[in-house]
């Protein structure tokens, strides 16, 4: 009885684990490939940089409208989330992949914004409790395995003279299988959603996150454009690309063993820091990747941490947690890759891709504030 029983609680359990590995390798493979199709569509449209860069921040727009929308979103279930989101990215992505015409990709980047959003939305929701930080760290890791091959793909397509936007189109299967899941309801609510909601710590969650996620994005948007600034084709600098992917996927399938740590945190800025140093004084294609690799596996780390410890905040409801998460994430999306553009214009993108190392510097005094 008692093993009948323990199987009967691991079920659910797994149906959970499936339906967040179907939609986070989507969403993994999707937001890796924002720099590399950021690159390749302004070659395409032979349009500066920094004008498109608004098709790669929609991801950022939705999570700021699924923070608003969150707590109404999730009442239909965490699972329901998902395979709507599912469902989204896949027209998203088709759109985005067909034709670089703005009228139809900018649309469908609105749509993979949102739907990429809405599973990062209710991710949180689905692994909450006791070793959240362990889950929730797995789960986007694997994001970024998938998101390894998204520039391996982008390249692998310009090098044969065909458009790197086409690899969008492999993320469409495991998003149907998310949509075809049978659906998965998060864990009731607290029930303290009607009392107050603990506003200092909540906002500190918030500093948090937003801080860990803008340090990410600096290198998801703009670490191929940075490595073509080093004198190699598009194909190459998108394969090259891959080693942020390599690197986050380490350190994430890594990280659950030591995120409980009290020196966790410390040790990933260090890192972090000492890659984004790389970069900014490599001259060479070789020595930029390396450095991409190192600053990689320092950020893997951070956010799981940042979001595990929201998450865990007393007295905030899941509904209020995740919400919080995504407006962060989303600030931090639309802020950060704008102004290391807008620093690209003026003083050019290797001085620019020193700006994670003052917001890792403020990460850290506050990681250890409670």
């Amino acid at each position: 009885m008692a093993t009948e029983a323990a199987a009967a609680v691991r079920a659910p359990d797994r149906e959970v684990g499936r339906v967040v590995a179907f939609a986070q390798t989507g969403l993994g493979f999707l937001v890796s490939s924002f720099g590399p199709y950021l690159a390749g569509i302004a070659v395409e449209l032979d349009r500066p940089r920094g004008e498109l860069v608004w098709l790669t921040m929609m991801f950022g727009a939705g999570l700021v409208l699924t923070a608003v929308l969150g707590p109404s979103m999730l009442r239909a279930g965490a699972g329901r989330v998902m395979r709507a989101a599912g469902a989204v990215i896949t027209v998203g992505a088709v759109a985005m992949a067909v034709t670089p015409n703005l009228w139809i990709a900018g649309p469908g980047s609105v749509l993979v914004g949102l739907g990429c959003a809405a599973i990062a939305l209710a991710t949180p929701s689905l692994l909450r409790g006791p070793g959240a930080a362990k889950r929730i760290a797995i789960a986007v890791g694997v994001a970024s395995a998938a998101g390894v091959l998204a520039p391996l793909a982008f390249g692998a397509l310009e090098t044969a003279g065909i458009p790197g936007r086409w690899a969008l189109l492999a993320a469409v299967p495991v998003a149907l299988a998310a949509v075809l899941h049978r659906t998965v309801r998060g864990a009731a609510d607290d029930g303290a959603e009607r009392g107050r909601v603990p506003v200092g710590p909540a906002v500190l969650g918030w500093v948090r996150i937003v801080l860990s996620v803008a340090c990410e994005f600096c290198f998801v948007v703009w670490g191929v454009a940075r490595l073509v600034d080093t004198g190699v084709a598009l194909g190459t600098a998108s394969a090259l690309g891959a080693s942020f992917g390599i690197g986050m996927a380490a350190g994430r399938f890594i990280g659950p063993r030591f995120v409980d740590r009290p020196w966790a945190v410390g040790a990933a800025v260090a890192v972090t820091a000492a890659g984004t140093v790389v970069v900014y004084l490599g001259q060479d294609p070789v020595t930029v990747t390396a450095g991409i690799a190192v600053a990689s596996l320092g950020i893997a780390p951070l956010y799981p941490i940042m979001l595990a410890s929201l998450v865990n905040v007393p007295d905030l409801t899941s509904r209020h947690s995740a919400s919080i998460g995504s407006l962060a994430s989303g600030t931090a999306i639309l802020s950060a890759p704008a102004v290391l553009g807008w620093l690209d214009g003026e003083i050019g993108l290797r001085e620019a891709f020193l700006l994670p190392i003052p917001l890792l510097l403020v990460l850290l005094l506050l990681a250890k504030r409670r």
